[in-house]
């Protein structure tokens, strides 16, 4: 009888062709991932790759659905080359969750500021085959040395809980079901995507009640 914990793993990165890239650039990076990580063998874990977090199969609200896989992926990779906002935004929403993240970059992606100091993978802007086989290498490497880390330690290793306990966030703050937060996050999300502003001068904005906040959208000026 297998007794391995299934883990799900899902991807971040950029989708629509870059310039200086190659227009399968990052899909064969992602597949080149999934076969490595499917085809690892481990004793305690077999991994099962799900696509991107975007993949919607149909699903009306391709906003929800990314953010549905974001919260309850096992383990997300995010690929931040090109820095592109989409999955800069989405890599955002991961770090906030107690879950495990591992971010990678082809080497010709400068860093931003805010990110420096997190740990992160490169590969080859070229996809050369031995410098690509040392990073995928590398990659395994790291790959499961996290998540047997992060089992181990339920969380306690991940960005956001290492505010936790400080004046940012407490451990003990309740929380909505995650359907209801996902829903409403959408809300917000679609909102914004769409250009709408809404204020209400007797609004305090005390007690983060999103559906009152926006009960009145109001078109901003394109002018």
């Amino acid at each position: 009888m297998d007794s391995k914990k299934e883990v799900t793993v899902s991807f971040v990165r950029p989708i629509d062709p870059k310039d200086g890239y190659n227009p399968k650039h990052f899909e064969y990076i992602e597949k080149k991932l999934s076969t490595e990580i499917e085809n690892i063998d481990n004793i305690s874990y077999s991994f099962l790759c799900n696509g991107l977090v975007s993949d919607s199969a149909g699903v009306s609200s391709i906003t929800r659905t990314i953010i549905k896989k974001l919260f309850n992926a096992d383990i997300v990779i995010v690929d931040i080359s090109t820095l592109n906002p989409n999955v800069m935004f989405e890599l955002g929403l991961r770090l906030s969750l107690p879950k495990m993240t591992i971010i990678i970059r082809d080497d010709a992606t400068d860093l931003p500021f805010d990110i420096k100091d997190t740990y992160i993978l490169d590969y080859p802007h070229s996809l050369s085959g031995i410098d690509l086989d040392k990073f995928i290498n590398k990659f395994k490497a790291r790959f499961i040395k996290a998540w047997t880390d992060f089992d181990k330690s339920n969380g306690e290793d991940t960005f956001i809980h290492s505010f936790y306990g400080s004046n940012l966030i407490s451990p003990e703050i309740k929380t909505q079901s995650l359907n209801e937060a996902i829903d409403k996050l959408g809300n917000m999300i679609d909102l914004m995507q769409q250009k709408y502003i809404a204020w209400d001068p007797e609004d305090n904005w005390d007690n983060f009640n999103f559906d009152h906040d926006v009960s009145s959208p109001v078109p901003l000026d394109d002018n």
